[in-house]
């Protein structure tokens, strides 16, 4: 709506000059107010249409996308204009109920993005101004976090490919090296060896421009990073929004409409219990 007005502008002013019954002409000062309004809510208007459009986006939109609205809000509660920075006060109190404490789960699905890994968590928290201290222990909790979900990932998925050795084959008998894989792991030295999350994070970045599926990297990376590309499967496949409520309703002219109406039977049944 701000936008049109805008749009307009020289319009009304144009009305104003030649129609005096106009009375309500913004004047310059609102008109400047209504572009730092406009500024202002901007950004909520597109990341709202982002989280309740029907698309489904994947979860690692989430935390960069509410750190742009935490970020805007505190820009604002600065603001020279009273009004917009007593506005920006109450989003903000709005704002601490909901988000105060982002999402664990879906902190982690920035982490999965290649493009981001760990160093947009240290970026976004950095920009927010929070002292170095209390930094290192925000990142380090949703770091530590995600280790422990991977170690959760790796067990489960070990036992359940132990489970499987010894099987017959297809003609019945066992396979000859069913054993190898127990015997090599007897020289093998885990302990000095990176996990599949630890290798993923020391890997270069990818280009932040760069337009990638994350979802097609997942299942083109899940032969190298076979227990992590099960993990980020199941984070980034969690919806961070619904369909807009009013689209459920929609569908109701699809079933009862002028060309398609309800009809009540002639000979309706008796005793009909609801």
């Amino acid at each position: 709506m701000l936008d049109c007005a805008l749009v307009y502008r020289r319009a009304y002013e144009r009305l104003q000059l030649v129609d005096k019954d106009f009375k309500t002409c913004p004047t310059q000062d609102k008109w400047r107010r209504i572009e730092v309004i406009k500024e202002l809510l901007e950004p909520f208007y597109v990341i709202t249409t982002l989280f309740s459009g029907s698309k489904y986006p994947t979860s690692n939109m989430y935390f960069h996308n509410v750190w742009k609205i935490q970020r805007r809000i505190q820009e604002e509660m600065t603001n020279s204009d009273p009004l917009i920075r007593e506005m920006a006060f109450e989003m903000k109190a709005k704002f601490d109920k909901y988000w105060e404490n982002y999402s664990m789960i879906l902190s982690f699905a920035i982490i999965l993005d290649p493009r981001y890994k760990v160093k947009i968590v240290e970026y976004c928290f950095d920009k927010l101004g929070i002292e170095d201290m209390d930094l290192k222990e925000k990142v380090d909790n949703v770091v530590n976090g995600l280790k422990r979900l991977y170690k959760e990932y790796e067990i489960s998925s070990n036992v359940v490919h132990g489970s499987t050795l010894g099987r017959s084959s297809k003609d019945g008998k066992g396979d000859d090296l069913d054993g190898f894989d127990t015997y090599q792991s007897r020289f093998s030295e885990p302990e000095n060896e990176k996990s599949q999350l630890e290798q993923y994070l020391a890997d270069p970045l990818v280009d932040r421009n760069s337009d990638i599926d994350i979802l097609h990297y997942w299942r083109g990376n899940q032969e190298r990073y076979p227990h992590l590309a099960l993990m980020a499967r199941d984070i980034l496949s969690i919806p961070i929004t619904t369909v807009a409520s009013e689209s459920s309703f929609s569908i109701g002219g699809q079933i009862i409409s002028k060309e398609n109406p309800q009809k009540t039977p002639k000979n309706p049944p008796k005793n009909l219990t609801l």
